[in-house]
């Protein structure tokens, strides 16, 4: 047990470490703040429209429909922006909402992007053949699953 918290420990010091690293790589280097830009054989899926009509939270005593993405009434419209690495939205009170793209990781027909904003844990999983999308929430000790549809943006 003690061997498992010290491995534990050692990991999340050097996670720290490299995020610490990470962070003032940017002001070294201001391009670094950059999102990474696709190379000359790379290409971005274009901008995605979304839309979520379907929403289940759970938590440890069980899973019921909800009638809102978080603070978004259904339908909830999410833009996907690949190239800018972001996506958005417009909260109920018509402020508009950004959060970063983290991650994204494909095989040319299946996408997962992920992110995280204010303690909130996201991932949303893409098609490129089909409009089905599902997005994932946690956070406070509840998970939220949506599912929707995506088309590309006008």
């Amino acid at each position: 047990m003690l061997k498992t918290t010290a491995t534990a420990l050692c990991l999340m010091l050097g996670l720290a470490g490299a995020q610490a690293q990470d962070a003032a790589a940017p002001a070294a280097n201001p391009s670094a703040a950059q999102p990474e830009q696709a190379g000359p054989g790379d290409t971005l899926p274009p901008p995605l429209a979304c839309s979520f009509d379907k929403v289940f939270v759970c938590e440890a005593k069980g899973c019921a429909p909800s009638a809102e993405l978080g603070t978004i009434d259904l339908p909830a419209k999410i833009l996907v922006h690949f190239g800018e690495q972001i996506i958005a939205s417009t909260a109920d009170d018509k402020l508009p909402h950004i959060s970063s793209i983290q991650s994204v990781i494909g095989d040319g027909e299946s996408y997962v992007i992920d992110g995280n904003d204010n303690m909130t844990a996201w991932a949303i999983q893409l098609s490129a053949s089909k409009p089905d999308a599902t997005l994932m929430t946690v956070a406070g000790g509840k998970a939220l699953s949506a599912f929707g549809t995506c088309t590309p943006a006008p």
